[in-house]
């Protein structure tokens, strides 16, 4: 019997199922009303309910411990897996995020208001009631069609994403074992301090004193900051408060307020100062951090070049980050935003096209039907999981068709996010970035459907319908495939069937669908939603997205798809060197990471490269694994658990206004 071939026993007994169900309503539901009320400046309003799965984790491996004869590692990862994806990942908080487009869609400018579909929500009256709360009783037939139409689109996705990741998996986490670095910070406790370990009489793995180290220095790093915040008076120790930093990139300095370097050279914006970003970079692997460094002083270069050739004329007056980064990454030569755009999503193409024999593989044995080996090993049947793809696709189409999508406009948008998911789930693979491209890039791609629009006197109903379903309200619903992907390589590294981690998987998402929308529903009837602390967050996007003015220069100044094409011709030349030459040390998404967007940051891959690379040549890899990876995971994780403490700790006085 093959090592593929051995039988692993699931641990999805009827009483652990249940388990998972209770788990994934309490995160699901406490999440949003987390959300609802932890102030913005805690990660934008995301600190508490983005990282209880984590307290989630230790709450599982402190019971764990207790009681190790019942309890394992393999439960803790199911447990923390389900808290994860119960939150209703992947973007700050989707359900109330569309909530807030509900708001935004019934009171915002004509001539949109009028042409949005049923899908945003009721009459006006029903709308006013949500905000201003205080009604004992909600009028759910109303409601019900709308809110049901966004449970199903959801979990729709949700199908669409992991059906074809569980094609991709054993190609990804078992033969191309991609490391997931994202994965450490929940790997490594639950496998250091395993219960099963404490069941043998055994002390937890040295890797655990490490990580416990690393979560202590990254907890009371981030407190003075977090503390500011809680206690207004307490003194900005690290002065990431006030100029020259970026208010809303913590710890970062703004490279065009400082002199020598804002009013000489073109394209450096931004240089973090924080310890956690460069210490969350370590996690990366040695090559993706070269190709990034390397890359971006490139693009520090060509700028440079470009401007002393007479282009980006006047950038170097320009003192406002923002307007900067616009400037290179929407204007010529480069256009950069549409050359990070075009190679993000090419990833995946290139990869499918570079590995069509797999594919091949796969829908052969589909035909066929499955085998002994398929079914013990997969987390589904390829028969399944093909079937499952293409049956999404058939009811996607329809449900976007239905509330005023043109057909070609639903296929477009499920071409893009298909692209944006599985590329996403690549490059989470093999660095900390999760999704290719910018999500205000995409209704370009749908624009080309409306050449003849140009102005908000020009739009329809079949336009205004496309193009808002087009981008955000779609991306917090459907971008997960990365956090998906993630839990597959952890269920490698646990030693969970396949199987297991994806029923783990489907009860969150299955749970979270079906409550979120009520339960939120419920709590803005009766409190209002402009009385939480959060209030429309988001209700900006109406007016914003499907103005026609809006995608005249983005992601470039027309024509901008020489510059996409050119980033994807790029990628396909680099992804083919490094399946072809095993020596070829630049990678496709350490490229694309250090393009960044028009931002890029040298600093941080820079400098984790080389602590890497000193470690591993002076230490060996046994440090490197043993030491290095369990701090700076540590460290990770100890940040977002300052946030959260935080987060806690403002509810009440929130609450209590």
């Amino acid at each position: 019997m093959g090592a593929s071939e051995v039988r692993r026993p699931s641990v999805l007994s009827l009483r652990f199922v249940v388990t998972l169900v209770v788990i994934a309503a309490i995160c699901a539901v406490s999440a949003q009303i987390f959300a609802m009320y932890t102030p913005s400046w805690a990660n934008w309003s995301q600190a508490v309910a983005t990282n209880l799965p984590v307290v989630i984790m230790f709450l599982a491996i402190i019971l764990g411990n207790l009681v190790p004869g019942k309890f394992t590692s393999k439960h803790v990862a199911l447990i923390s897996a389900t808290a994860s994806i119960a939150i209703f990942h992947f973007y700050m908080n989707s359900c109330l995020v569309i909530f807030d487009n509900f708001v935004a869609a019934r009171t915002g400018p004509s001539p949109y208001r009028e042409m949005l579909d049923w899908n945003w929500g009721p009459e006006l009256q029903y709308i006013q009631q949500m905000i201003h709360g205080g009604v004992s009783k909600v009028p759910w037939g109303v409601w019900m069609p709308t809110i049901a139409w966004w449970m199903l689109y959801g979990f729709l996705w949700f199908l669409f994403n992991v059906s074809f990741l569980s094609i991709l998996r054993r190609r990804w986490i078992e033969v191309e074992l991609l490391p997931y670095p994202a994965s450490y910070g929940w790997t490594i406790p639950i496998i250091a301090a395993a219960p099963e370990r404490r069941a043998k009489g055994l002390a937890p793995e040295r890797r655990f004193a490490f990580f416990l180290v690393g979560l202590l220095i990254g907890f009371f790093y981030m407190w003075p900051p977090v503390l500011r915040f809680l206690v207004p008076w307490f003194p900005d120790i690290y002065g990431w408060s006030s100029s020259p930093y970026i208010p809303w990139w913590m710890g970062t300095i703004d490279a065009t307020l400082v002199s020598g370097i804002g009013n000489r050279i073109v394209a450096i914006l931004a240089i973090p100062t924080n310890l956690t970003a460069y210490a969350s970079m370590m996690l990366v692997p040695l090559d993706i951090l070269l190709s990034a460094w390397v890359t971006a002083v490139l693009v520090i270069i060509i700028c440079q070049i470009a401007y002393l050739k007479g282009y980006y004329s006047g950038i170097l007056n320009i003192s406002v980050i923002n307007s900067r980064r616009d400037a290179l990454g929407g204007l010529p030569p480069f256009k950069f935003y549409a050359v990070y755009f075009g190679m993000g999503v090419s990833i995946i193409i290139f990869w499918l096209a570079l590995n069509w024999r797999y594919l091949a593989s796969t829908l052969s044995a589909a035909i066929k039907g499955p085998t002994k080996e398929e079914l013990e090993n997969e987390a589904l049947p390829y028969r399944v999981s093909w079937s499952l793809f293409f049956i999404t696709i058939g009811v996607l189409l329809f449900m976007l068709y239905s509330v005023g999508v043109t057909l070609a406009g639903a296929a477009v948008i499920i071409l893009t996010y298909f692209l944006l998911n599985m590329s996403g789930a690549r490059i989470y693979g093999l660095s900390l970035s999760g999704a290719p491209g910018d999500w205000m890039y995409l209704p370009d791609l749908t624009m080309y459907l409306f050449p003849n629009i140009t102005s908000a006197a020009q739009v329809t109903p079949d336009y205004v319908n496309t193009m808002f379903m087009t981008n955000r309200a779609t991306g917090v619903i459907a971008l997960h495939g990365p956090s998906i992907a993630m839990w597959y390589k952890i269920a490698k590294d646990v030693d969970i069937k396949p199987r297991d981690m994806f029923w783990a998987l489907f009860i969150a998402f299955l749970v979270s669908s079906l409550l979120v929308w009520p339960v939120s529903l419920k709590v803005y009837y009766m409190v209002g939603q402009a009385n939480t602390v959060r209030g429309n967050l988001e209700a900006w996007w109406v007016p914003f997205l499907i103005d026609p003015a809006t995608w005249q220069s983005r992601p470039g100044v027309r024509p901008w798809w020489p510059q996409a094409l050119a980033g994807a011709i790029v990628i396909g030349i680099l992804s083919y060197l490094r399946m072809r030459f095993v020596w070829w040390p630049f990678d496709p998404v350490g490229v694309y990471i250090g393009i960044g967007s028009a931002t890029p940051e040298p600093f941080t891959p820079f400098v984790a490269w080389l602590v890497k690379y000193l470690v591993i040549k002076f230490g060996g890899m046994r440090v490197h694994d043993e030491m290095l990876i369990p701090l700076v995971a540590g460290i990770g994780v100890g940040s977002a658990l300052c946030w959260f403490v935080g987060g806690i700790a403002a509810i009440p006085r929130y609450i209590m206004a």
